[in-house]
């Protein structure tokens, strides 16, 4: 039977409370991973069973320290599941460690599209979905002096109440998105908030504030 693989998280890591029928736990070694069994033999590619999984992972990551996993990570069989707890037990058992009562809040920048041509947004779902990704994953999007110090300045401002972050730069023909997130203390996550609002942005940015939401952006999965 082939497993959809939700997060990873200690076996001994509180009682163990299923955000949906049919979530189960799969442990070896100290390990655990939340995981369902999987109907066909690929995960359903779309947007409602992006959804769903993505609820289900906040609703763990609400009472449990969590590894969360993109959506689509499955395994063949138990003993495959069982097998990567095993193989990765050190590495997983840090991270766990690093995660430990943290969340991750997010905040975007929005700049307006400058002067020049940009290509039009592909027209179908999917088409727009590749484009995002290329956007995301590929060539580097330069930024603007004035861009640039705003987000060192967000990231100034918000480093007492967060412990790491990543930022990320996306290009469209609404202009430049530079997604920043942080690794913050779910007990500063208010704090977070109330000195976000504080950062004014020059004038023609916008700034938008998430979170908090399980740490997906500080993780590394190795499988």
């Amino acid at each position: 039977m082939k497993y959809l693989l939700y997060g990873i998280m200690r076996q001994d890591d509180s009682p163990w409370h299923s955000p949906e029928p049919g979530l189960c736990r799969l442990s070896s070694n100290g390990l655990a991973a939340a995981a369902s069994p999987l109907a066909g033999d690929t995960p359903e590619a779309s947007v409602s069973a992006l959804m769903a999984y993505e609820k289900v992972v906040e609703g763990i990551h609400a009472r449990h320290t969590i590894i969360p996993l993109r959506y689509g990570c499955a395994m063949e069989c138990e003993s495959a599941v069982t097998r990567l707890l095993d193989d990765h037990h050190e590495e997983y058992d840090a991270l766990l460690g690093r995660l430990l009562g943290m969340t991750e809040m997010g905040i975007r920048v929005l700049w307006p599209a400058r002067s020049e041509v940009v290509p039009a947004s592909p027209s179908s779902p999917g088409a727009t979905y590749l484009a995002s990704l290329r956007n995301r994953y590929g060539s580097a999007v330069a930024l603007a002096p004035e861009e640039a110090q705003l987000a060192d300045r967000i990231v100034s401002v918000l480093s007492g109440c967060s412990k790491d972050q990543r930022r990320e730069v996306s290009s469209s023909n609404h202009g430049h998105m530079v997604s920043l997130y942080f690794l913050t203390p779910t007990t500063c996550a208010e704090e977070f908030r109330q000195q976000a609002r504080l950062i004014r942005p020059p004038s023609g940015a916008k700034l938008l504030l998430s979170g908090p939401w399980p740490p997906y952006n500080f993780v590394v999965f190795s499988g």
